[in-house]
């Protein structure tokens, strides 16, 4: 049977907020932001382990593996989310982990996911190999726009926000962000990857 991985990619260093602080190491309440995300995935009964890449592990190791036992390991982020997960599977590979286990990607800043979420994502999937990510319809009205002017509106019946966890056999992924990273293209996420590779995710709403 394959087991279900998660990895959270947490090597961010928070450019976009600019502050001293990384936002995954905010605190909400009595927690972190990435304690509140390890904890969210920890508690589903189908997460088999957690994997985190970390921009420090020498700073931070010690104290994200205590924050859940499923938290199995830590690992060297990259410059880019792509090189973090990519450093994460060659991490789960090199560690044992089966190239046909099933592995989840988590955004460290998502600390809402429930598990009705999880489970829905995992049971819809099932064992279809194009795996899926978690998403949600568009209901903004959408503009395409070159240099601060409207070209036209896009049709927003077929749009859908792409979230996490986005879910994939671990040899596919690890075979679509080589090729990325290979290629020179920034894939903004797990799913980008796959369909270059021709898979098609499902869209789980």
């Amino acid at each position: 049977m394959p087991k279900y991985w998660g990895i959270i990619p947490a090597a961010g260093v928070g450019r976009r907020m600019g502050g001293p602080v990384p936002k995954q190491f905010l605190k909400i309440k009595d927690k972190t932001i990435i304690e509140w995300t390890i904890l969210a995935l920890a508690q589903h009964e189908r997460i088999d382990g957690l994997y985190i890449g970390l921009e420090k592990t020498d700073q931070y190791g010690d104290w994200i593996r205590s924050i859940h036992p499923k938290v199995l390991g830590v690992y060297k982020g990259g410059e880019t989310r792509s090189e973090t997960v990519l450093n994460g599977i060659s991490y789960l590979i090199g560690n044992g982990c089966s190239e046909d286990d099933w592995l989840l990607v988590h955004d460290a800043n998502r600390p809402l996911l429930t598990l009705e979420e999880i489970t829905r994502l995992i049971e819809t999937v099932g064992d279809d190999e194009n795996g899926g990510i978690v998403s949600l319809p568009v209901f903004d009205t959408l503009k395409s726009g070159t240099d601060g002017i409207i070209n036209s509106t896009v049709n927003r019946e077929h749009c859908y926000r792409a979230l996490t966890p986005q879910m994939f056999k671990l040899g596919h992924l690890h075979k679509a962000l080589l090729q990325c990273v290979c290629q020179g293209i920034m894939a903004t996420d797990e799913s980008q990857a796959m369909e270059r590779l021709g898979h098609q995710p499902k869209l789980i709403l």
